[in-house]
């Protein structure tokens, strides 16, 4: 009755120490069949989705919970609606849309593709007019089915001595009358279909006194605008085309305080500037057109956010670089003209997937690469670290050249070399 008794003290305790530790305990495991995960003491089970990804670029990749093999790989269609292109998937790329091609029937045909009703044949002889594009109404053309297209010239030639015949695109042929034979322009000229030129004497005067007039054999009648520039620049000088040249002086005065006027035959007005400076580096020289020199003082402002500005009476307006440096090797210290100092974070991305970035105040740009960054846990694979592309994986060979061995990689032992033993006729192995 005693050992009874206490069986049953010994239970109640354990009930009372065991029970609130089970009432208070998390469910085990609420992962779904497209889930993997692990349990951390503090937070419970961290998920994350399962990766159905089969490497092929023709497959659609997907996980259902519902059936017994979630990982489903559903082949795509290659389909781009387009009547020229064959299509077709390749497992490394994916969809592949090779252009068709389209001979043409004959010379005078071409063909095209449509990309909803395929290769289509279109009659180019219309197209043989081309030349016309350029050389327009002065070509005949055609299309022969064998050789395609044809083309020759129109002859415009009329008979008649005094044309020039010769064809335009737009009017087709063209007969202007003929240049003067003779090279003499003194000569006015006439000319008969059959006989030729004929030939009177040219008298040259345009009744402007302004002009010399005169005969050029090369050219004809030419009038010459006479000068009237009597070398000094002092004086405006113009024509009058009854009386000829016409002189009258300048007048130099420029109404402006700022200046000294005067005239030189030379160069004529000059305007000389007057010197408004006080040889203070503070204040501003200035000039007014209306009342002469006045000296206001200057600003300094160089409306730069990024110096201190002062005027110095013996060297003027003194612009002084601010520091920006804050001491911190993990920001960018830089001046901003409208704005003044600011600071960016810097960049230590150093592109190799290989090394974790970090950045201590102190020291700048810090980059570790993580101790078994890649190990997979396979001992069927090598496994290095590619800066560009992140872990490689490759399985190792595990032929020994023993015939007499089969060869195998155990994903925790690594390589087996297991002994084959062949049966003699007699009995036994060997």
């Amino acid at each position: 009755m005693k050992i009874l008794t206490v069986m049953i003290t010994v239970y109640a305790l354990m009930i009372i120490v065991i029970l609130p530790g089970v009432v208070g305990m998390k469910k085990t495991n609420d992962l779904s069949p497209c889930e993997e995960g692990y349990c951390d003491p503090e937070w419970g089970w961290i998920k994350t989705p399962i990766t159905c990804d089969d490497g092929n670029a023709c497959t659609n990749d997907w996980c259902d919970p519902s059936c017994e093999d979630v990982c489903k790989h559903e082949e795509i269609t290659c389909d781009d609606y387009n009547a020229c292109t064959d299509d077709s998937c390749c497992p490394s790329v994916g969809c592949v849309y090779t252009e068709i091609d389209c001979p043409a029937e004959d010379a005078c045909h071409y063909s095209t593709c449509d990309m909803e009703l395929g290769c289509q044949s279109w009659d180019m002889s219309d197209l043989c007019g081309f030349a016309t594009l350029i050389e327009g109404l002065c070509v005949n053309w055609g299309c022969d089915p064998m050789n395609g297209c044809w083309s020759e010239k129109v002859n415009c030639d009329d008979y008649n001595v005094c044309t020039e015949d010769w064809c335009e695109p737009t009017i087709g042929c063209v007969h202007k009358p003929a240049e003067n034979p003779c090279e003499n322009k003194c000569y006015v000229s006439s000319c008969d279909p059959v006989d030729g030129y004929s030939y009177t004497y040219l008298t040259c005067d345009d009744g402007n006194a302004c002009t010399y007039d005169y005969c050029d054999e090369s050219w004809g009648c030419v009038s010459q605008p006479i000068t009237c520039d009597d070398y000094d620049a002092c004086t405006t000088e113009w024509c009058d085309e009854s009386y000829g040249c016409v002189r009258e002086n300048v007048n130099c005065n420029d109404d402006d305080d700022c200046t000294v006027d005067w005239c030189s035959w030379l160069t004529g007005c000059e305007h000389y500037v007057v010197d408004c400076y006080d040889a203070n580096p503070c204040t501003e020289d200035l000039c007014n057109c209306k009342g002469g020199c006045y000296n206001p003082p200057i600003s300094c402002d160089d409306g730069n956010a990024c110096t201190t500005d002062r005027c110095c009476p013996e060297s003027g307006c003194v612009n002084t670089p601010v520091d920006c440096d804050d001491y911190d090797y993990c920001t960018d210290d830089h001046c901003d003209p409208s704005w003044g100092c600011t600071y960016s974070d810097v960049d230590c991305n150093d592109y190799n997937v290989c090394t974790q970035d970090v950045c201590n105040p102190y020291e700048g740009c810090l980059h570790y690469e993580p101790e078994c960054l890649c190990d997979d846990g396979n001992s069927c694979t090598d496994e290095y670290c590619d800066p560009e592309n992140g872990c490689i994986y490759v399985n190792i060979e595990c032929d020994d050249g023993n015939s007499y061995t089969w060869d195998y990689c155990d994903d925790v032992m690594g390589c087996v070399h297991e002994e084959i033993k062949y049966e003699t006729p007699y009995g036994g192995g060997y």
